[in-house]
């Protein structure tokens, strides 16, 4: 009796043995299935960031046509569009802002990065038929390996009304080092996420905002690391109408 006891137990063993093994032959196809997708998630989002660049601006597709916003990397608005890319070299090292940067950074259209830094001239037009409100919002759209502790965003806004005038900025990262303000010389984000906000008001049919963005990793900075090595960063700009303005011109 106790030897066909010992065969019973030996033959149930055996069943829960194939059961497992069934159900990790199912397990397993599903999780090369979620490794695969995860790779291939990876690889869109590198391939999307090698697209767009270190910079990108957009303007909003407004639902009415006499509210309209147009870019252009060029004064004349010889190309316009909806959407605009500044690359950057993936070598690059951190500079001294204040000793390293040239002179005259919003004086050149277009995309006219140094060896270690993003510049980036653009400009935004009222293109439609009414004067109007608008938006403007700078944001860290990637960061890795807390790199935008040591990154620097000078900003160039040109009055629309007044071209001789313009306001001139460099944002940070709040001060890490246990030392209350920020950074020399510099505005802190307003966020973790959000570098800087602001509207421009009544602005008229033809009025253009001319935007120069300098980015670049400051070496003086304590948070300028190894730990950062390897690190990216994309910084991106929307530009959404908001309202009409008070003083509408009449179609």
């Amino acid at each position: 009796m106790a030897k066909e006891n010992r065969v019973g137990v030996s033959i149930r063993r055996t069943a829960d043995e194939v059961k497992n093994y069934r159900k990790w032959m199912r397990l397993i196809p599903i999780a090369i299935g979620i490794a695969i997708l995860l790779l291939i998630t990876g690889y869109v989002i590198s391939v999307l960031y090698m697209k767009y660049g270190a910079f990108t601006v957009s303007v909003n597709k407004f639902d009415h046509n006499n509210y309209a916003l147009t870019l252009s990397d060029s004064a004349d608005f010889d190309s316009k569009t909806s959407r605009l890319n500044a690359e950057i070299s993936e070598s690059v090292t951190n500079i001294d802002g204040e000793r390293d940067l040239p002179d005259g950074l919003d004086n050149v259209d277009g995309e006219h990065n140094g060896e270690n830094y993003v510049a980036y001239t653009f400009y935004c037009s009222n293109r439609g038929k009414k004067t109007l409100t608008y938006e403007y919002e700078m944001y860290i759209a990637n960061m890795t390996y807390e790199i935008e502790k040591a990154v620097r965003v000078r900003l160039y806004v040109e009055d629309p009304k007044d071209k001789s005038s313009k306001t001139v900025v460099t944002y940070a990262y709040p001060r890490t080092d246990g030392v209350d303000g920020p950074e020399p010389g510099t505005t802190p984000f307003k966020n973790g996420r959000i570098i800087t906000n602001d509207q421009v008001a009544n602005f008229k049919p033809g009025d253009t905002t001319k935007f120069t963005v300098v980015i670049w990793l400051e070496g003086p900075d304590p948070d300028c690391v190894d730990k950062i090595l390897g690190g990216k960063f994309k910084i991106d700009m929307e530009i959404n109408v908001l309202s009409a303005g008070d003083n509408e011109d009449k179609a």
